[in-house]
């Protein structure tokens, strides 16, 4: 039996994705996909930039620190794992570590398991968690589960939630 170490569920050995909350069951088996680099894939970036962002950041940010939308109000949390974002319900035993309640989550289509911060091989990445209203790095959706690259300056949305991203 596997354990999901975000909502406890129990599933069969060998399941990938949890079928409550949808986190990647088999992640500590580090199974998945290499990502490619931004000069491989031609449509973010050049080869030259890549390479100088990575020259920059050396192993990467320490941590993040989110500007939340209108109430302007700041968090900084540390990269040393991951950080799920959403919105508080104790009757479902959903506790995220970054609670968007009190920011109009609810009003601004925030699930309630909406989306993760991660550091993954020295690059911080967001993923969203199969959510209704879906997530956006700089006005582009994200597919669901599929880790995309976060960087300084990033405006993230939740649903109509817009979050600014600084990488420290």
């Amino acid at each position: 039996m596997i354990k999901c170490p975000f909502c406890q569920t129990t599933h069969v050995a060998n399941t990938l994705f949890c079928s409550e909350c949808g986190t990647y069951l088999l992640e500590d088996d580090r199974r998945g996909t290499d990502p490619l680099g931004t000069g491989e894939i031609g449509w973010v970036g050049t080869e030259e930039e890549g390479s100088e962002h990575l020259a920059q950041h050396g192993s990467g940010p320490l941590g993040v620190r989110l500007h939340i939308g209108e109430s302007g109000r700041q968090v900084e949390a540390p990269l040393s794992k991951a950080i799920h974002l959403g919105r508080l319900d104790p009757a479902s035993d959903v506790f995220p570590e970054l609670d968007l309640s009190e920011d109009g989550g609810l009003e601004k289509g925030v699930s309630r398991r909406h989306a993760r911060i991660l550091k993954r091989e020295g690059t911080v990445v967001v993923e969203d968690l199969g959510s209704i209203n879906g997530t956006f790095i700089n006005g582009k959706r994200l597919a669901p589960y599929l880790p995309e690259a976060l960087h300084d300056g990033d405006q993230l949305q939740l649903g109509k939630l817009l979050i600014e991203v600084e990488l420290s």
